[in-house]
């Protein structure tokens, strides 16, 4: 690899173009050869099956079929629109595969070979942008950098859209740089419009390029050319009133409730993002991790991301670059730090080697090599020798550590997906086999539908708009109420599940008919299906003890609200407050029963919260006519506690429960009351006096556990 040219030295431009021309080619055959490699492992891993390393690409699948069969955003044929696959630009791009003939494990493998494909196009970009920036060794090494990514190989070749985000990004910054002080526009328009479908960070992206153009070099052009500056941001707000039109959710149903500081709380939410930056920063400085080393939220397996020093050489290109590129390189780099610092605080940071910060690493990687370029000049202060001497020597070094990171990444990749292949493959091959086509099926395990034809009911609420808007922190609850309110009709009639699930999950314990129909043998969280069984499930709508039915006896019920229901908590204007110091307490499920003089009473499930702070939420109610509360509640409940160091369920003993409860501004009852062992109900009554007609807000405070809220007058 030659050193940056000496100052003043000049090439004509046939030598030039020559060098230009043979680094392309090696670039290529580099790149082309790191995907063999990698294809290779993976081929030989599942004997001769492509499989992805991570069973999302099925998700996408899915819908990319659906689309092409003309049902689009619809998961399962005839179910309501969800948006469950990130990506717009990349699911229309398989579907149009798909629609081409690309099918089954065919449509897999086109998803691969189209991220390979990006892959190479990447690396050319790299080395084109370098060039363009410091000259032709920087762009050779830039390119040598991205081909040699480890992580970032990795992240071309599983079949996401990372990979269509990783290559539009870059080809946008080249076209940013090419065009800033002058030339044809449309190339940069295109390429942000194209990010702006991309992926939901393509919108502030869109954002920020679309201020700097009207306000830098743009704004004295024509109105209409100004205008073209906002048509990115203009197609990613489409995106958004798309999937709110069809979903009712403005973003991607995949992403929704995914924040940190949704599920841990300020404090909490902080102190992770600061241990997350503090690897982040780690990796552009040191370049490796050890293998064994938690990166975020995800224990991924990474040691290497760029080369060492990789964050001053992109500070010191940043401060270097020649001109005309300083102001639109710093731009652009600043509205990545921007946009990755904005997105970055999600309960999936780290996961996949870093997936979701992985669309700036190719800009790294570029800044690097521009930084090094500049570096050994100013340490060789004119010496030319000196220059090539420790460019070559220092690119070296680098580029060896990017492909010893990258050959163990080739392994990982083969290993994980053997694992798919042994695991999930291998549950949808015994589904396939044994069980009809289109049989409903609840899956908290995998997203293998799309390889057997059944009907998936995603639990998590990704794919299946009976269970949207769960909260992550109080998942098994929202799970079970949601499955509660599922019409019989659209019941699934077996379970798809894992061993941990089980062990963690007491619910889905309940619901599991019998021993598994099927276990696979994959060496690791073996997935299991299950026949279910509804006994509990809604069963926890029903009062149960004698107590209750005389508290209401001769009145009517005017509302019931389903506490940890996302869907009557979004009807009744739900909202609470519980917390011990910093710590918020979430909602879990209880599996108990009732206390019975005469043997064991009913068994029953439910969600529910221990309330240390208030609920507040509407209630139907009549003017003038008392309302009758009664509530089930308990004497123990658990609370599911997120925090940095550590989430768990923890139990809360409530001995001794009391609320206070304000109608409009004014306490209305005071309830105080020892709860029974197991379940057990309480009512207490709120004076007509109190009430409006139509709807009253109540404001219930105090030091109580709840589940289930019915009113009567």
């Amino acid at each position: 690899m030659d050193g940056p040219p000496e100052p003043g030295a000049a090439r004509g431009p046939t030598e030039t173009a020559l060098a230009a021309s043979r680094a392309r080619s090696v670039l290529s055959v580099l790149a082309v050869g790191v995907a063999m490699a990698f294809v290779g492992s993976m081929l030989t891993a599942t004997n001769g099956h492509f499989v992805p390393q991570v069973v999302d690409l099925y998700v996408v699948c899915q819908y990319a079929r659906s689309f092409a069969e003309g049902h689009p955003f619809q998961y399962n044929p005839g179910e309501p629109a969800s948006t469950g696959a990130t990506s717009l630009l990349h699911t229309v791009v398989l579907a149009a595969a798909h629609a081409l003939g690309a099918r089954g494990e065919g449509l897999v493998a086109f998803a691969v070979a189209s991220g390979a494909a990006f892959y190479v196009a990447t690396v050319l970009l790299a080395r084109r942008i370098a060039a363009l920036l410091a000259g032709a060794p920087e762009g050779l090494l830039a390119g040598a950098l991205v081909a040699l990514g480890g992580p970032i190989v990795w992240g071309f070749l599983y079949g996401s859209d990372m990979a269509l985000f990783m290559l539009l990004c870059l080809w946008l910054l080249e076209r940013v740089l090419a065009t800033w002080n002058g030339g044809p526009f449309g190339g940069a328009v295109a390429a942000a419009v194209l990010c702006a479908v991309a992926r939901p960070e393509g919108l502030p992206l869109a954002i920020v390029l679309g201020a700097a153009w009207t306000l830098g070099p743009r704004r004295r052009a024509p109105g209409v050319a100004r205008a073209l500056a906002w048509l990115p941001a203009i197609a990613a707000g489409l995106v958004l009133v798309l999937y709110r039109a069809v979903t009712g959710f403005w973003l991607g149903t995949s992403l929704a409730d995914k924040s940190l500081f949704a599920n841990y709380g300020m404090a909490e939410g902080l102190a992770l993002v600061s241990d997350y930056g503090i690897d982040v920063l780690r990796g552009l400085l040191f370049g490796f991790y050890p293998s064994q080393t938690p990166v975020g939220l995800s224990r991924g397996w990474a040691p290497y991301y760029f080369m060492p020093l990789a964050l001053p050489l992109a500070v010191l290109a940043l401060v270097r670059c020649r001109e005309p590129f300083r102001a639109p390189l710093r731009l652009w780099t600043a509205a990545l730090v921007l946009v990755a610092g904005a997105t970055a605080a999600n309960t999936f940071m780290g996961v996949h080697f870093n997936r979701y910060l992985m669309w700036t690493f190719p800009t790294v990687h570029v800044l690097a090599a521009v930084g090094l370029g500049i570096l050994v000049r100013l340490v060789a202060r004119g010496d030319a020798a000196l220059q090539r001497s420790l460019f070559r020597a220092t690119a070296g070094v680098a580029v060896l550590m990017g492909l010893l990171a990258t050959t163990r990444f080739a392994v990982t990749y083969g290993a994980m997906a053997g694992d798919v292949y042994r695991r999930d493959v291998g549950a949808a091959d015994w589904i396939v086999r044994n069980l009809p086509r289109g049989v409903a099926m609840a899956n908290l395990a995998t997203s293998v539908e799309y390889l057997t034809g059944h009907r998936n009911l995603n639990l998590h609420g990704v794919t299946s708009p009976y269970f949207f808007g769960n909260r992550t922190a109080e998942r098994e609850a929202g799970v079970w109420e949601s499955l509660g309110r599922l019409p019989v009709a659209e019941r699934p009639t077996h379970l798809l599940t894992t061993v941990a699930t089980q062990e963690s999950f007491p619910t889905m314990r309940e619901i599991a008919l019998g021993p598994p129909l099927f276990q696979t043998n994959s060496f690791l969280d073996e997935i299991l299906i299950y026949r279910i069984k509804y006994d509990l499930v809604g069963k926890n709508s029903r009062m149960f003890l004698p107590q209750s039915f005389e508290a209401v006896s001769g009145l009517h019920e005017v509302d019931r609200l389903n506490v940890c229901d996302s869907a009557d908590e979004a009807a009744h204007g739900y909202r609470f407050l519980s917390r011990l110091g910093n710590l918020s307490l979430n909602g879990t499920a209880r599996v108990d029963r009732y206390a019975s003089d005469s043997g064991e009473g009913e068994l029953l499930a439910d969600g529910g919260r221990a309330i240390l702070g208030s609920e507040t939420f509407r209630v139907r109610t009549r003017k003038d006519a008392d309302l009758v509360v009664v509530m089930r509640t308990s004497s123990s409940v658990n609370a599911n506690v997120m925090r940095a160091s550590g989430s768990g369920q923890f139990g809360i003993d409530i001995a001794e429960a009391g609320i206070i409860v304000d109608t409009g501004g004014q306490v209305s009852a005071r309830v105080a009351f020892r709860p029974r062992p197991g379940w057990d109900e309480r009512s207490f009554r709120v004076p007509g006096r109190f009430l409006s007609d139509g709807s009253t807000p109540l404001t219930l405070s105090g030091r109580y556990a709840t589940f289930y809220y019915w009113f009567y007058q």
